[in-house]
């Protein structure tokens, strides 16, 4: 019998459904008020905080730069760490969790793998360590400023930033300590020789050292640190896990800690940064001019905050990192500062023998030695906590019980690989280091300062009002003698003394300059030629495309002027790509799309524009050629391509046209370079036709090439990714000025960029009130707020705001009062 239902009668089924769902709906509008009411995303007004010697009085410029006004500097910092929570306060809550290893607290599972590697760095533990050598002085600022952290974060009330929320979470407590082991999560970031050396390991099973070398080799052929044939080492020491070896079964209770090159910071290709000063010689003021660019990860909300301190003996503007009680990069009335990172190797693997009798013992220099073992636990959200014990030996951590990749190359049953790094040793005192920097009253007391910077090394280049330019290398890096050992460019044999340390180059034997007769200085982690040459830094320098470019536009003018370093910082002719032109236009697709493309591309000439529908048939050439002449290496090429650009082999092999490297092992004939561009350029064609249709006269770089800020940890998550991360079309690519770094082991989103200029400055030391920056996202934290991601079209379009001490106008006011 079939139901029928009028109209009357399913008026009067809705209506209650219409009526429950519209206070449903009202009720949600009600709180999403009430929350908006309440949150403090915009700091203002007048606010009692306890801790405060004398009052604080912060204005607001139209930048939205804080200019922190104290009567003492622990009244200053204390207002610093106050913003740092009221602004940034879930930045700061992931950061300290991450560098404690304790994501999984809140985040579940998925974490397990970052907070287990952490953990077995100790990175929170050294934090503690180092922190007890501290000066009481420093422990003092460090102690101000996290008290000021705590005050703003309990200011923020019951209204904290949405992700508190969806993370069923609270700030936690912020100590000093906190403070010191973020600053060694950014020497991580900075660092990741290691991984270099491990690719250089898993590649020594399949292939001989010259082949080793032609695949992960210096930039400059022929100048090798070391003659080492470590590939015949490692086979006659039968340290390698057989292909045929199977993994041990992991219990299903354990999460996994099979870690990837991209899961966490550092140990990628294209960390670095520009910065060129210029002296009066060369400008139209007759003044220096100052640039810096660093090309740190981005982030939503920005890794920076700008902020002004002034008080008696500190009056200093610029970036500041959150958790980090100092301006890192900024200006003071009398010089300015910028970073590019050295690229020091810091950082050694350790193959440590396991004792065969007794598991707990490993082989040393004299005889058995004693694993230290700690045990760990990590407390992991809707799941049962994971205990595991981490091993150290002599020389660090044992890394290879919780990288699982490391584990897939090394024989775990009779040994480890052990990390040796600069930036956990107790002496380290770099936060020390940035505060004295912020008190320095010119540029010769700033330099006493860099003496105390331990990691990361940086190359700073700095420049004052009375004209001068200079630079120095700062940090620690190991002494190392060339052809003695291996030179840190491959795991070392733990038991042989002749690969210890044996100390760090001393200060005064770092590289440094003072106002060359050249009138310039540029760094953009190019070779560093040292006073204590023949003893380079490292064996790993970076190609130096962007350096030769900045070069370039240098010497192509008499005189400069802040628009022309403006271009400069935009600049996007990339000769990591120039080199590469000739293969390209000679190749002979068989693609349909072909003889459109070769004449669309017939004038390029590696200017990697927005519109240029040429930089995007190159660089998707230029990804398929990588690929088709290193897939052969199979997983460990897979692995590592995205975190390695493999430009520079790339760049090498292919002069050669006959490379057997250009041949496909697949087939029966020999193919030439030529043959793989080829081929290269049908497999370009087939997937930008699939990706953007196929008229390539549409073709855009900047469809493809998105810079992607990411949030910390929502930015995969559905719908609310695209809700806090924030993305727009740049040009570039991971060799010009204006950086790109390609994504090139992502499937669907190889092209898009996560590394580019985190931030960019420029000083006029003629008035440095004229000084400007812009970077990526917005000051604010708040997701809800305008200037979350007010700043990113500006960047985008490498157009700036004012940093300057005393700006004409304010927004706003926030005042502190102790009482």
């Amino acid at each position: 019998m079939r139901t029928i239902v009028t109209s009357a009668g399913l008026r009067k089924i809705l209506c209650p459904l219409i009526w429950l769902t519209g206070i449903a709906c009202v009720l949600c509008l009600t709180i999403a008020i009430i929350y908006l009411s309440s949150a403090k995303s915009t700091p203002g007004g007048k606010t009692i905080i306890k801790g405060l010697a004398d009052p604080v009085v912060i204005t607001f410029d139209e930048a939205d730069i804080p200019h922190i006004k104290a009567k003492s500097q622990a009244d200053a910092l204390f207002a610093l760490g106050y913003l740092h929570a009221s602004e940034r306060s879930w930045q700061m809550e992931i950061n300290r969790r991450l560098a404690s290893g304790r994501l999984s607290e809140i985040l579940g599972d998925k974490t397990v793998k970052i907070d287990r590697f952490i953990r077995t760095l100790g990175i929170k533990r050294t934090a503690e360590r180092q922190y007890d050598h501290y000066p009481i002085t420093i422990k003092r600022d460090l102690q101000a400023y996290a008290d000021g952290v705590n005050a703003g974060n309990a200011n923020l009330g019951w209204a904290l930033p949405i992700e508190y929320f969806l993370t069923g979470s609270k700030p936690g407590h912020w100590s000093p300590t906190d403070s010191v082991a973020w600053m060694l999560m950014m020497s991580y970031d900075l660092g990741g020789n290691w991984s270099k050396e491990l690719l250089r390991f898993e590649l020594s099973q399949y292939l001989s050292t010259k082949q080793v070398w032609e695949v992960v080799q210096p930039y400059t052929p022929g100048e090798l640190v070391t003659d080492a044939d470590f590939a015949k080492m490692y086979r006659e020491l039968n340290v390698f896990n057989t292909p045929s070896k199977e993994p041990s079964p992991r219990p299903n209770n354990l999460p996994s800690t099979e870690l990837s090159s991209n899961d966490l910071p550092g140990g990628k290709d294209g960390i670095g940064s520009n910065n060129w000063a210029l002296s009066g010689k060369l400008t139209a003021s007759g003044k220096p001019l100052l640039a810096n660019d660093p090309h740190l990860g981005l982030s939503a909300p920005s890794i920076w905050y700008f902020a002004h301190l002034d008080a008696p003996g500190m009056n200093v503007i610029g970036a500041t990192l959150p958790g980090i009680p100092a301006v890192v990069l900024g200006r003071t009335d009398q010089f300015a500062w910028t970073y590019t990172n050295t690229n020091p190797d810091v950082q050694d693997l350790y193959i440590e023998q396991i004792d065969s009798k007794n598991p707990g013992m490993y082989r040393g220099p004299d005889g058995p030695l004693p694993f230290k073992v700690r045990q760990e636990i990590i407390d992991i959200k809707d799941s049962t906590p994971l205990t595991f014990l981490v091993k150290e030996t002599r020389h660090g951590p044992v890394i290879s019980d919780s990288y699982a990749r490391a584990a897939r190359s090394l024989d775990t049953s009779r040994f480890v690989f052990a990390l040796r790094w600069t930036a956990l040793d107790d002496e380290n005192q770099s936060i020390a280091g940035l505060l004295a920097m912020n008190r320095a009253k010119d540029l010769d007391s700033f330099k006493q300062a860099l003496r105390m910077n331990y990691a990361p090394m940086q190359n700073v280049v700095m420049a004052d009002v009375d004209g001068n330019i200079a630079y120095q290398a700062a940090g620690v890096s190991p002494k190392r003698v060339l052809q003695h050992g291996l030179y840190g460019v491959a795991p070392a044999l733990g038991w042989d003394k002749q690969y210890d340390w044996t100390g760090y180059i001393p200060f005064d034997q770092l590289p440094s300059s003072n106002n060359p007769e050249q009138g310039w200085i540029a760094t953009a982690n190019q070779r560093i030629i040292a006073s204590n040459d023949p003893n380079p830094l490292t064996a790993d320098w970076e190609l130096p495309a962007r350096y030769e470019r900045i070069k370039e536009l240098i010497q192509a003018k008499p005189t400069h002027d802040l628009n022309s370093m403006k271009a400069m910082q935009g600049d996007v002719l990339s000769l990591g790509a120039t080199p590469l032109l000739e293969l390209f236009k000679s190749s002979q697709p068989t693609h349909p799309l072909g003889k459109q493309a070769l004449e669309i591309t017939k004038d390029f000439n590696g200017s990697m524009q927005l519109d240029s529908a040429s930089a995007l048939i190159f660089n998707a050439w230029a990804d398929q050629l990588t690929r088709n002449l290193f897939s052969r290496l199979g997983k460990i090429f897979t692995d590592s391509y995205g975190a390695r650009n493999f430009r520079e082999p790339l760049i090498r092999l292919t002069q050669n046209p006959d490379s057997p490297w250009c041949d496909d092992p697949k087939t029966t004939q020999i193919e030439s370079c030529l043959d793989s561009s080829s081929n290269a350029f049908d497999k370009a064609l087939t997937y930008l036709s699939k990706e953007y249709g196929n008229d390539p006269t549409k073709w855009k770089w900047g469809n493809a090439h998105i810079a992607v800020s990411e949030h910390r940890p929502l930015s995969k998550v559905a719908i609310l990714g695209d809700f806090f991360n924030i993305s727009t079309e740049v040009p570039g690519d991971g060799f010009t000025i204006n950086i790109g770094r390609l994504e090139l082991g992502e499937t669907n989103t190889r092209y898009q960029t996560m590394q580019a200029p985190s931030m960019r400055t420029i000083y006029d030391l003629s008035d440095l009130e004229k000084s400007l920056f812009i970077y990526q996202s917005g000051q604010s934290g708040w997701v809800q707020s305008k200037l979350y991601r007010n700043m990113n079209p500006l960047w985008a379009k490498n157009e700036y705001l004012p940093l300057q001490m005393k700006p004409e106008k304010s927004t706003r006011t926030l005042e502190l009062m102790n009482k």
